[in-house]
């Protein structure tokens, strides 16, 4: 899944974010979410602030990492089935 695979301002490009911020563990910095995700720095900091913001998910930078702490009023289950089923909408 790839941040621009969605439109501007679709919540769902945050959501790629949240889950590229996991999986990329201790080496989450701005340049390797980017990198994961296919979009600016300067995107997935925006990403960053409104998910805080949006779905008070709580982060904490440790360095130049970040590490989700909790996915706030986010479903972790719900909000993986929609991005999972996105993709497989995009492979018909």
């Amino acid at each position: 899944m790839k941040y621009k695979d969605y439109p501007k301002y679709d919540a769902r490009r945050i959501l790629v974010v949240l889950f590229a911020m996991e999986r990329l563990g201790k080496d989450a910095t701005l340049h390797y979410i980017s990198q994961e995700i296919n979009c600016t720095r300067a995107e997935v900091q925006r990403a960053i602030e409104s998910a805080e913001r949006t779905f008070m998910v709580n982060i904490e930078k440790e360095g130049s990492a970040y590490k989700l702490k909790s996915w706030g009023i986010v479903n972790y289950d719900a909000a993986l089935a929609i991005l999972n089923n996105n993709d497989s909408q995009n492979s018909i």
